[in-house]
């Protein structure tokens, strides 16, 4: 009883490469435009900006609240629409409508604004301090002399 014994391995149809060099493996997949592994804002302020996309219903309405926002935090804007309600106006632009430009001697444009009990306040982007109000227009113009002289001098 001479048998031949086979072999226990048997041939499978499935191919086996040879090396990896052949077929080396997949790279990871490239990213979306625009995306990033990661963020490179805090974790607190990414999470505030994915509430404001929610909020906001999509990125572009989260992209423009952000825009508007800004706008108000523009600091001359916002110091000067502060200042305005301080004098009992609704905005700058309503005290600047109220106002009368004074040209000084040396080419300063200052604004005279009356304000409640008929009194002045004179005022420029550069200077919204207005610590003294006038009883007429002439003498608010008058005042601006001084005024450019201090703030020439350091003082103003």
């Amino acid at each position: 009883m001479s048998r031949k014994r086979q072999s226990t391995k048997e041939r499978t149809s499935r191919e086996v490469r040879k090396t990896a060099g052949d077929s080396p493996p997949p790279l990871a997949r490239p990213l979306p435009p625009g995306s990033v592994r990661q963020s490179p804002l805090t974790r607190d302020v990414e999470v505030q900006a994915q509430k404001l996309i929610h909020e906001a219903g999509s990125t572009d309405a989260a992209k423009s609240a952000v825009d508007v926002a800004a706008e108000r935090e523009h600091v001359p804007d916002f110091q000067e629409d502060h200042f305005a309600q301080r004098w009992g106006f609704a905005s700058r632009a309503e005290m600047r409508a109220a106002s009368k430009p004074i040209s000084t001697a040396g080419g300063d444009t200052w604004w005279a604004t009356q304000v409640a009990d008929n009194r002045w306040v004179v005022w420029n982007k550069n200077d919204l301090a207005a610590a003294r109000t006038f009883s007429s227009l002439d003498e608010a113009r008058r005042s601006t002399e001084s005024l450019v002289s201090q703030h020439e001098n350091g003082h103003g």
